[in-house]
């Protein structure tokens, strides 16, 4: 069997994987079964087999899902087709081919194929910052990425900012008022534009509301700040008035308690009134 070079298709495409057989001696082919396992031959996943027999000449007619066959046995090709390719397509196949005779089986080593996405210009936006800044984006898609050109304005003296996440890509300038923009790209499939019209005015409110709102934000944190300071020394003043009234009350008790008659003061007392004589 022949050992092929990789094969390339794009997402939504169809694809087609070559493989090509020789028999010796070359006679007409009778009966075929012809088999494509994915990622392993033998152990592999199986992904198409078809059996032509020799009360059904011509090629093989079945189908499996987006596969089929793609080839032409009196040619000695048994090509797999694959319909509406995925990205999980992608990987390595193997193909075999069993005729009549077991000295005229074959397996063929791995056919490569690479799954990429389609060159596209996705979009194109203007967007804010939060400073108030105004950028125009141009996305773009595809493996390779496609050549980004701005066409409008025609004199751009700042080289745009590249941002790629996974298969998207984008190139943002910063805008002027009153602009037109176009991004075009030059893909495999052609020429492709889109333009935007930016008629923002360049102001300074948004900045002064910006400074205002984080003026705003630092008297609040000040005032919290300030408030809990005044909580606490208000707590800690209530504390000493409590402790300082609990003290004086214990003093009053204390001095209650000294001031009144002893016990033994009041027996002298009494026996001086017993000894006082009464007159006549």
């Amino acid at each position: 069997m022949d050992h092929r070079a990789p094969v390339t298709s794009s997402l939504t495409k169809n694809a087609t994987i070559p493989c090509s057989f020789t028999v010796f001696p070359d006679q007409p082919i009778k009966s075929a079964k012809v088999i494509w396992w994915k990622h392993q031959a033998y152990t592999g996943s199986l992904v198409y087999q078809c059996v032509r027999n020799n009360d059904s000449p011509g090629n093989c007619t079945k189908s499996t899902g987006r596969y089929s066959f793609g080839g032409n046995l009196p040619e000695r090709n048994i090509a797999l087709r694959i319909s509406n390719v995925t990205e999980s397509d992608a990987g390595s196949y193997f193909c075999r081919i069993e005729l009549e005779t077991t000295e005229n089986c074959f397996t063929s080593k791995d056919i490569t194929l690479k799954v990429k996405e389609p060159q596209k210009l996705q979009r194109v936006y203007i967007q804010t910052t939060v400073t108030g800044e105004h950028w125009v984006t141009c996305e773009v898609s595809g493996t390779p990425l496609p050549t980004v050109n701005w066409t409008q304005p025609e004199n751009i003296n700042t080289s745009p900012i590249f941002i790629q996440t996974g298969l998207l890509a984008s190139y943002s300038l910063p805008v002027s008022p009153n602009t037109n923009y176009t991004c075009r790209i030059d893909g495999e499939d052609g020429s492709e534009a889109q333009s935007i019209y930016n008629s923002q005015q360049e102001s300074t409110k948004s900045t002064c509301v910006c400074q205002y709102h984080t003026y705003i934000a630092m008297l609040g944190g000040l005032g919290a700040v300030l408030g809990i300071v005044l909580f606490v020394n208000l707590f800690v003043l209530a504390s000493f008035c409590r402790r300082a009234t609990a003290a004086n009350n214990s003093e009053n008790a204390d001095n209650v308690y000294h001031n009144f008659p002893r016990r033994v003061d009041l027996d002298g007392i009494y026996m001086n009134a017993r000894k006082t004589p009464t007159s006549k």
